[in-house]
């Protein structure tokens, strides 16, 4: 992927995988070498799903699919790598949230390990909150309630989707309900939607698309070493 000027679908291994895993690669977006681990865009992939698919992955890499959190653990496991989260609301508003530090720790709690926000999306890990941030939290999804607040029942159900909840929730959801609304809006009594609170500081709101990529914090100077080699 390194050097290549064009996105599309490659063929990568992560870590210790012996088998190649299908990614979708972004190298538009400042200066491109992301990997796409999750993305949204028309609601044709279902996300309220059991622990095994979040684990395995599903979808496609062309369209809409999710990575897989082992293949995440393995990707960000050996290596730092940062995030980029782009995010657009029903008006065609775009805005985004980046990470300096990303990572998810081996199954079966898929601890995310997240830091350093800046953006104009809103840091919807809510990073300054022990409580209710999702830094450190474990990765709950369909009967596999892993949120440190078993008093309030299971967040997956909930809100609808395979997530990082923390003890109140959360203040984002990427893999919640897709509502296909003209203005975004969701009904409070069926799921949160597809969120990021912070986006527009309306709880209910449910966004059009959603891509999250990951790449190596050394991204740049790899680049940059390469075209001195040539």
């Amino acid at each position: 992927m390194f050097g290549s000027i064009a996105s599309g679908v490659f063929t990568i291994k992560p870590g210790h995988l012996n088998d190649p895993v299908s990614v979708y690669c972004d190298q538009t977006t400042d200066g491109g070498g992301w990997t796409v681990i999750q993305r949204r865009f028309d609601g044709s992939l279902e996300f309220f799903r059991y622990i095994w698919a979040y684990r395995d992955g599903f979808g496609d890499p062309s369209g809409e699919y999710w990575l897989g959190l082992d293949n995440i653990y393995y990707l960000t496991a050996h290596n730092h790598y940062e995030m980029y989260i782009e995010l657009e609301d029903w008006v065609g508003n775009v805005k985004y949230a980046r990470y300096g530090t990303f990572s998810v720790g081996p199954r079966f709690d898929y601890i995310l390990s997240v830091g350093g926000y800046s953006g104009t999306a809103g840091d919807g890990f809510h990073l300054s909150s022990s409580s209710q941030g999702n830094n450190g939290a474990k990765f709950s999804a369909r009967w596999f309630d892993q949120d440190s607040n078993y008093s309030t029942g299971s967040m997956t159900e909930l809100y609808g989707g395979g997530w990082w909840y923390n003890d109140y929730g959360s203040y984002s959801n990427l893999n919640g309900p897709y509502f296909r609304d003209t203005d975004g809006l969701n009904n409070a009594y069926n799921g949160n939607g597809v969120r990021w609170y912070p986006f527009n500081n309306e709880d209910q709101y449910s966004l059009k698309k959603t891509k999250m990529m990951v790449r190596p914090t050394d991204f740049s100077t790899r680049v940059a070493n390469m075209r001195l080699t040539k």
